[in-house]
């Protein structure tokens, strides 16, 4: 293979040290070039920058010069949380790739880069250790009052049941659901299981044999919703799952059920799960992610009792670069022995 030019993007998001980490490219004669992309933003204005093209396209915020030019003659783009825009793609008449090192790829537009020869690479399951374990621990938190216990100390109050007292039950022989069994779903499925919960799971892209051969009974959707003590979101958005959850799934919902989101906020109905918990019409939930953030001073959320709310943190760990680093090392180094690129989202 050809000495190739290897371009990474450093973010404010990203150290120098762990850019110095992707110099392994060096032992195949590739080059590797690091251009910095607003490396002076804090974390708050890295959030908005992030928030912005994720909702209105990675050509909505203003590019570079210094990374427009050097892509130019790149052959392969590292992607952190820069958006790499769709003139930037079509000006780099040699690149082949463009990795991004997240799950989500929303720094790119990827029918663009599908039309110029451009494979989009992403990081699957990098986040898949923290978020499961976060989500148990969200799980744990809404239904045993942890975080409002929590507050009601620190505000010099010693209060131990809440209106939740009656259904403020243990994880052992309950029935939980999980709607998803990717990368961060299986964990938390082993998890629960290991608890001494029953497992259903809904996922339309796994095959019923597979659920059954992790130890837990594939379901339709309406069914779990019907039948499970805890639901637990962990699906893909897209344009047909938008909005999946509903009032009408909602509606089937146990009253002592809790529904559980550390996945995507558009995946669900938020005016709809609002007014349900409004009505307590199910017993609460726990959510880390919502349709604006951040959440609004006047939010409806913040005044209700049954909810847990956490600030999109699910996937914050000190460890996140590092589990992004060891997959995205293995999916270049195979690139570059064999030619081959694995993950790719756009073929």
């Amino acid at each position: 293979m050809s000495k190739q030019k290897i371009l990474l993007i450093r973010d404010s998001a990203m150290s120098l040290e762990q850019a110095e980490l992707f110099r392994f490219v060096e032992e195949y004669g590739a080059e590797l070039k690091i251009v910095e992309d607003h490396p002076e933003f804090t974390y708050e204005e890295l959030v908005e920058y992030q928030l912005k093209f994720e909702t209105d396209g990675p050509d909505s915020v203003p590019q570079n010069e210094d990374m427009l030019l050097e892509m130019r003659d790149a052959d392969v783009v590292l992607s952190y949380f820069s958006a790499v825009s769709s003139a930037a793609v079509s000006q780099a008449k040699k690149l082949k790739a463009v990795c991004v090192l997240r799950s989500g790829v929303e720094n790119i537009d990827i029918q663009h880069a599908k039309e110029h020869g451009v494979k989009v690479i992403n990081t699957p399951g990098r986040l898949a250790v923290c978020v499961s374990e976060y989500t148990i621990g969200l799980m744990l938190s809404e239904i045993r009052n942890i975080a409002r216990s929590h507050a009601a100390l620190m505000q010099g109050k010693w209060v131990n049941y809440y209106t939740n007292k009656d259904y403020s039950y243990n994880i052992e022989g309950r029935t939980i659901g999980l709607i998803g069994l990717g990368a961060v779903g299986k964990r938390v499925a082993r998890v629960l299981s290991a608890m001494g919960a029953k497992v259903l799971v809904f996922d339309e892209y796994v095959s019923a044999e597979v659920i059954r051969a992790g130890g837990y009974e594939p379901v339709s959707l309406e069914d779990l919703c019907k039948r499970s003590d805890i639901i637990s979101l962990h699906y893909r958005l897209t344009e047909k799952t938008t909005n999946m959850i509903e009032k009408k799934l909602f509606d089937l919902m146990k009253p002592t059920a809790y529904f559980i989101n550390t996945s995507r906020a558009g995946l669900v109905n938020e005016k709809d799960l609002l007014e349900i918990l409004e009505e307590k019409r199910i017993g609460g939930a726990a959510i880390d992610v919502f349709t604006q953030e951040p959440l609004p001073e006047n939010t409806k959320f913040t005044q209700l009792e049954n909810v847990t709310l956490t600030p999109h943190m699910a996937g914050v760990s000190s460890e996140e670069f590092r589990m992004t680093f060891d997959i995205m090392e293995k999916t270049l180094r195979r690139y570059l022995e064999t030619g081959e690129w694995e993950h790719v989202i756009n073929s």
